[in-house]
């Protein structure tokens, strides 16, 4: 069958002429380049095949060790929860880092090469650019999210481990918007900044901050407030819990731990000092035990803690970044 015959070809060139007539589609032909220039780049793949790597790793000792076989043979049932809890801790801090170093010469780079007055000399609109190297640097961001999921699932359905759909299909779109967020921050300080070794830089100590010290930033105020604002514990408990879901790295591994724990509620006030207390002070629910742990029964969660408003806390670090970078580079004097 020829390349013309083929029906996925021809269905991907159905869809990149549906998306060149679009009228909204003016930064199509950037994304498209940008695309094809950085998939080209050794430092890309050889970075994609170490996510890919560490990311089905789990499964992977999970069908060698027969982890599956074992749990039936006891009289109990394994899941891909269990992978899905293995692989956070891999994704959390390692996709970031990935995004970064795909996203942060998109814009800056050019510029120091110069080839970024050219492309402005074509019909092309600062915004535009900015947009197209978004969609394209992501498309480039989403190939190892997607390869890794699907060697995991190839791993998994053949194994004795029960896969458990519904959670792992939303894992897998949860981390692939945590992707293209990271993609996005790194791509608006590159829009923003000079050089690409201040992006890289800017861009590195802002994720090494988040991962390493935000995480003590709300229990910190919190304290602060406490002993100089005379503010309640429940008080502290709402500072400490709403600072530490605007961390877009906070924001994905609660989200996460939501879909394996089936309670929005156990995993938000696990961020808090005192999970005892923001239950029953701060959210006016009870402790009770079950086969699965202490749980808190009968709270409410207030909106500003619900699903809905952390994926709004993780879209920020999409949506401020890119918006910042298009306005630092339309007046930025190339």
């Amino acid at each position: 069958m020829s390349a013309g015959e083929n029906p996925v070809t021809r269905l991907l060139g159905d869809v990149d002429t549906s998306i060149k007539n679009s009228e909204f589609a003016d930064w199509y032909p950037v994304s498209k380049k940008e695309f094809r220039d950085t998939v080209r780049s050794p430092w890309i793949w050889l970075l994609s095949f170490i996510f890919i790597v560490l990311f089905a790793l789990p499964a992977m000792l999970g069908l060698y060790f027969n982890i599956g076989q074992q749990f039936a043979d006891a009289g109990a049932s394994l899941t891909s929860d269990a992978y899905v809890q293995f692989a956070l801790p891999i994704a959390a801090p390692l996709l970031p880092a990935v995004a970064i170093v795909i996203g942060y010469a998109a814009i800056a780079r050019e510029s120091e090469r110069g080839s970024l007055k050219i492309l402005l000399s074509l019909p092309y609109t600062r915004g535009e650019i900015l947009a197209g190297k978004f969609v394209g640097r992501s498309a480039i961001t989403l190939i190892p999210v997607t390869v890794g999921l699907l060697t995991a699932l190839l791993v998994l359905v053949p194994s004795q481990i029960e896969v458990a759909w519904e959670t792992y299909l939303l894992f897998a779109l949860a981390t692939m918007a945590y992707g293209v967020v990271f993609t996005a921050f790194a791509i608006g300080l590159s829009a923003a900044l000079k050089t690409a070794r201040r992006t890289m830089a800017a861009s590195l100590g802002i994720y090494v901050y988040l991962q390493v010290f935000w995480s003590n930033l709300g229990p910190g105020l919190g304290r602060l407030l406490s002993d100089h604002a005379n503010i309640s514990q429940v008080t502290r408990l709402h500072v400490e819990l709403f600072v530490s879901l605007l961390s877009p790295i906070t924001a994905y591994q609660t989200l996460v731990q939501e879909l394996l724990q089936d309670s929005a509620i156990r995993s938000r006030i696990l961020l808090t000092s005192s999970p005892q207390a923001a239950c029953e002070e701060m959210l006016g629910g009870t402790i009770e035990m079950t086969q699965t742990g202490p749980q808190c029964a009968e709270a409410a969660l207030p909106p500003q803690y619900g699903t809905v408003a952390v994926v709004g806390y993780l879209l920020l670090w999409l949506v401020v970044p890119l918006v910042a970078g298009y306005f630092t580079f339309e007046g930025k004097d190339l």
